[in-house]
């Protein structure tokens, strides 16, 4: 600690000189931003220098809304272009950046969307700028919402695979898709009120940014795809013009407006001051699978769109780890706990969630979802007093289930003969010979309600409700933030900063108190990206599926209808 404040005596002193020599570089008058790919909700953990150099890195909304906070402070800039090229991003991400846009706006900087075509993510956000341009021959696709899912028992049936599952209720379908062949009445019941929640989402978000009434957006959406002076007519769009003719639009043809790339003209605006070495928020994540032992991150992006295979993996062992830094440093005046997790182990959720209430007695907690927080990401958010979530966020899934894979058939055909030898009575979940028997079955079940009523205990106890109460919205459901927060299953909409602001709060901290990442032990950040390390963790993850172990897994690992 001693040596912590010459260094930062330094690092300020230099980046204030810095920012001195910067005053006579003249900014454009719009800066341009281009979102493409995927964007993580957090700037990504510290990582070894190999992984930096061959992995690249992604930007993330985090950082992209500080971006957009020094452009806007700028009394120079008229305002920012988003160049909308093909933004993989969920409903709750596009909530987080509506945020992000407001404060630009409140600035009085003008935000305004180009695309060479937008669709249902792309124009979502879109609607949120002052004006949205669409390129010359473009096209405002189909805006409906769709989201179909794959049915595989009878696909996994002629391979010879079987996969016996014990669930706690019809709704709680982690693994339906594996053991059905259509869907059943209660899932169906459950995306009618899921599509109906973000359908209305996506309607208000447009109706407020294009300040047009609801029938007539309604009305928009039916008359898709649009191109064209149908687009202009119709109101979806408010200029149509080429990128190269974008800065003559924005300006006049004898004064074209300057425009420049962010990461062209960064050089031209002060860098921000280093935080102090004194006191800070601490961030604990909880992201991907919840996994018995280490955490594990995946070593490269993977070559198929496949988000169960290849997310990344929490581990209890290593986030009690980090759980008891935090709780030993006394600089760490308050814990965020960032969740964007679909949940998995029930015994790893149960031993994170026991950390967290050692946390929660004794500094404030404050738990923030992104995209996902369900079933085990839920129950791990129970220790947290306050729960911040997006409109969009997936949440809920209160409920338990346990399945083993039957792949007899399948040797039968591969024409491989197993002879075991064994002593005891045999295993209950873990023997791939056989479906469960109706002794085992009833034991199964008896095990996994036991696990349900502890879940429905610690919901009970973190939301000041009685266990029947929260029975009625459990059993597996699935909710929009929007929905948990009328079933008081979270208490407050918002994303990164409305948490921090209610954790300074708590903490009686001032403003620019920093947020801190809690690092992975160096042993256990991300292998290097060879195909056998990506291979290795799509196995680990599959492999829980199938254990026979007690999951709080929630349905939905691959349903997300905005993003592309």
């Amino acid at each position: 600690m001693l040596i912590a404040y010459p260094i930062y005596i330094l690092r300020l002193l230099l980046v204030t000189l810095a920012n001195i020599l910067k005053k006579g570089l003249r900014p454009p008058e719009y800066v341009t931003f281009t979102l493409h790919g995927t964007f993580p909700d957090l700037k990504m953990p510290p990582e070894g220098l190999l992984q930096k150099r061959m992995a690249p890195r992604v930007k993330s909304l985090q950082e992209l809304d500080s971006e957009f906070r020094v452009v806007a402070a700028n009394h120079h800039i008229k305002g920012i272009i988003l160049h909308l090229g093909k933004p993989e991003l969920t409903l709750a991400q596009i909530q987080s950046l509506a945020c992000s846009i407001r404060e630009v706006q409140a600035k009085g900087k003008e935000v305004i969307s180009w695309a060479s075509g937008y669709d249902m993510s792309p124009y979502c956000l879109a609607a949120l700028c002052d004006r949205i341009v669409l390129q010359e021959g473009g096209v405002i696709h189909s805006l409906g919402l769709t989201g179909r899912q794959p049915y595989m028992k009878n696909a996994l049936e002629w391979c010879g695979i079987e996969l016996d599952v014990v669930q706690v209720s019809p709704y709680k379908s982690a693994l339906e898709r594996f053991v059905r062949s259509s869907m059943s009445d209660q899932v169906r019941e459950m995306y009618e009120w899921l599509f109906d929640s973000y359908y209305s989402q996506f309607i208000d978000t447009v109706t407020e940014g294009r300040n047009l009434s609801k029938e007539r957006v309604h009305k928009l959406v039916e008359q898709t795809p649009l191109y064209g002076e149908k687009a202009l007519e119709t109101g979806a769009v408010d200029g149509i013009t080429n990128a190269e003719d974008l800065p003559a639009y924005l300006g006049c043809a004898e004064k074209p407006a300057r425009m420049a790339a962010w990461d062209e003209c960064k050089k031209c605006f002060p860098r921000p001051l280093p935080p102090g070495p004194g006191s800070y928020i601490a961030l604990l994540r909880v992201q991907g699978n919840i996994v018995d032992g280490k955490s594990r991150r995946p070593p490269a992006r993977p070559p198929i769109p496949a988000p169960f295979l290849f997310d990344e993996q929490t581990g209890d062992l290593t986030f009690i780890h980090q759980a008891r830094l935090v709780l030993r440093d006394k600089r760490a005046k308050a814990v965020l706990l960032y969740i964007d997790s679909g949940g998995g182990s029930a015994a790893a959720s149960e031993a994170i969630t026991s950390i967290l209430n050692k946390i929660a007695a004794q500094k404030p907690l404050v738990a923030m979802m992104g995209t996902i927080a369900g079933s085990g990401g839920y129950y791990v958010a129970t220790p947290a007093p306050y729960i911040v979530a997006q409109p969009a966020t997936l949440t809920g899934s209160i409920g338990v289930i346990a399945a083993k894979v039957v792949n007899s058939r399948l040797m039968e055909k591969l024409l491989i003969n197993r002879e075991t030898t064994r002593r005891g009575q045999k295993e209950l979940f873990n023997s791939p010979e056989e479906p469960f028997t109706e002794e085992e079955r009833i034991k199964a079940l008896d095990f996994i309600f036991h696990i349900y009523e502890l879940f429905i205990k610690r919901v009970a106890e973190s939301r000041d409700k009685q266990p029947e109460s929260v029975k009625d919205i459990g059993g597996g459901k699935v909710w929009t933030g929007e929905q948990a927060l009328s079933n008081g299953l979270v208490d407050e909409l918002g994303g990164l900063e409305t948490a921090l602001a209610k954790l300074r709060e708590k903490a009686n901290l001032p403003g620019n108190t920093p947020l801190v990442d809690i690092p992975l032990p160096r042993r256990e950040t991300a292998p290097l990206p060879t195909s056998a390390a990506l291979l290795e963790h799509a196995l680990n993850n599959m492999a829980q599926l199938g254990e026979g172990k007690a999951l709080l897994a929630g349905p939905l690992y691959f349903f997300q209808p905005f993003k592309k």
